[in-house]
Parts: C-alpha cells; sequence; structure tokens
C-alpha cells in the first residue's frame, strides 16, 4: 500500500515544490534552521495532496494512456474513494500544519497553488493545449510560502523576481513534456499542441519559453538576490549554454519524427532546463546564507 501512496502522490513533483519553497525560506532568511521543517513538510503535504486528488480526476483518462495506465487508480490498485479521502486528508495537514506554525498566509498560498492545479489546469487542459499557461502559477507559489513564512513579505519585489523565474520555468518544462507524449495525449482525446501550430512554429515557441526563463535568472542580481560576481558568471554561462544548445529548436522538425519516445531533441532539451534552474536554486540558496 505504500508503494502504491508513493505513486498517487507523484513524489518527483511534490519533492519540487519541497526544493523550491527552501529556496524562497533560505534566501529571505539567510539561514537554514529548524523552523523552516514545518513549511516544508506542510507544503509537501499539500502538494502530495493535490498530486493524488489530480489522479482521481485523471483516472478515466489515464485509462488510455500507456504510460499512465500503471498507474494505482486505472490499474485497480486502490479505489478512487479512498484515493480521493487520502489526498483532501494530506491536503488539510499539510495546511493544518502551515497554519499552525506561521498563520493563515502560507497555508492560502499552497491551497492556491492546489486550487490551480486541481480547479484550473486539470480541467482546462482537456480543452486547450494552452493549460499550462495558467497551470504554470503552481510553479511560483511554493518559494512565495517559504518567503513568508521566513518573515518576509508578499510584496516584496524580489520574491515577485524569484516567483516569476520559477513561473516561467514551468512553460518549456510542460511544453517539453507535451511533445514528449503527445501521442499519448492524442490517444487520450486531449488537445495537442500540433491542432494549433507546425513543428516548426512549437520549436520557435519553446525556444524563446527557454530563451525567456534564462533570461529571468541572469536578472537575478538586479533584485539583490545574486551579488558575488563567480556566481553571476556561473548563472550566465550556464545559461547562454542552455540557449545556445536550444537553437536547435529551431529547425523544423516534421511532426512523424515524434514517433520515437521523445525525439531526442526534446528529451535533452528538458534535461538541461532543469538543470539550469538546478543551477539558479543552489546559487539563490548559497547567497542567501552568505
Amino acid at each position: 500500500m505504500l508503494r502504491v501512496w508513493l505513486q498517487l502522490v507523484k513524489l518527483r513533483i511534490t519533492i519540487a515544490s519541497m526544493v523550491t519553497t527552501a529556496v524562497g525560506y533560505v534566501v529571505f532568511r539567510g539561514q537554514f534552521d529548524v523552523a523552516m521543517l514545518p513549511v516544508l513538510g506542510g507544503i509537501f503535504l499539500q502538494a502530495c495532496g493535490a498530486a493524488a486528488l489530480n489522479q482521481v480526476q485523471d483516472a478515466a483518462l489515464d485509462t488510455r494512456m500507456g504510460r499512465t495506465a500503471g498507474r494505482p487508480l486505472p490499474a485497480g490498485r486502490i479505489s478512487r474513494k479512498a484515493a480521493l479521502a487520502g489526498s483532501l486528508l494530506l491536503l488539510g495537514v499539510g495546511s493544518a500544519l502551515l497554519v499552525v506554525f506561521y498563520g493563515l498566509l502560507p497555508a492560502m498560498l499552497g491551497l492556491a497553488a492546489a486550487v490551480v492545479y486541481n480547479g484550473i489546469y486539470t480541467p482546462l487542459k482537456r480543452v486547450t493545449p494552452f493549460a499550462a499557461l495558467p497551470g504554470a502559477v503552481v510553479g511560483a507559489l511554493p518559494p512565495a510560502a517559504g518567503w513568508v513564512a521566513a518573515g518576509g513579505y508578499l510584496a516584496d519585489p524580489a520574491l515577485h523576481q524569484v516567483m516569476f523565474f520559477f513561473f516561467l520555468w514551468q512553460m518549456p518544462h510542460f511544453w517539453l513534456l507535451l511533445l514528449h507524449y503527445q501521442r499519448d495525449y492524442r490517444a487520450a482525446g486531449l488537445p495537442s499542441l500540433f491542432d494549433r501550430f507546425d513543428a516548426r512554429q512549437i520549436g520557435r515557441l519553446t525556444f524563446t519559453w527557454i530563451a525567456a526563463v534564462v533570461v529571468a535568472g541572469v536578472l537575478m542580481p538586479l533584485f539583490s538576490l545574486i551579488d558575488a560576481m563567480v556566481p553571476r558568471y556561473l548563472v550566465a554561462v550556464a545559461g547562454l549554454a542552455v540557449v545556445l544548445r536550444s537553437v536547435v529548436l529551431l529547425r523544423p522538425v516534421a511532426e512523424e519524427a515524434l514517433d520515437a519516445p521523445l525525439g531526442r531533441m526534446y528529451k535533452v532539451r528538458f534535461m538541461e532546463i532543469n538543470t539550469f534552474v538546478l543551477v539558479v536554486c543552489g546559487v539563490l540558496v548559497v547567497e542567501g546564507l552568505g
């Protein structure tokens, strides 16, 4: 049963939410301390609840996609009722933990992420391939929760830059996944980017999102988030490398080339933009501790 729940809560996604929460906390607080543990735990539990609820919502769709047909609900390893009850319990416990230790605001930020993910993104992806745009707000909220839990203000422009960076990152992250699994999405009857654009246009748009993420990372020093020269150069060089390697996206690619799982090009770009984000996270934490 533990393995079932670990699959339901999508650990890679929920751990990422916890990591970006830690980034927001440390950047403002300037240290790792015991007081940060409840916000990490609270956001993690809320994210786990939202992820499990998403699988309840998508159970019927998941049966029609090869990569998701083995998930606990479509495979019949847990009932829909039990999964729903567990997801709501996780959301409730995570929210209570945040309220008890930090007050209402961090809990509301975490719940807002769940509302966007489960209430907006999940139903919207059934009608438009652009659901990732509002869905990207989910990535911006965990660092905000960490920031305010550390004592920061929600109106701080430095926080807005951090949130904007993580918001932008969600777009190439989502789009590259959509390109990777676009055959599965079509088989499930979900809208495809290829319904609106040809392969060349999709490549250009994805390149633009990647470049925007890099620019947002490079601009961190303007908000006094990265002060030392070496970290500045590290982010700039890493970003330049990602952009230059992503130029390949501007070349025309036939839709048929995507029959292979991701066309290697998209898989590599996905890994590179995520690595760049990890570099920026590491630099922000080191600078915050300094």
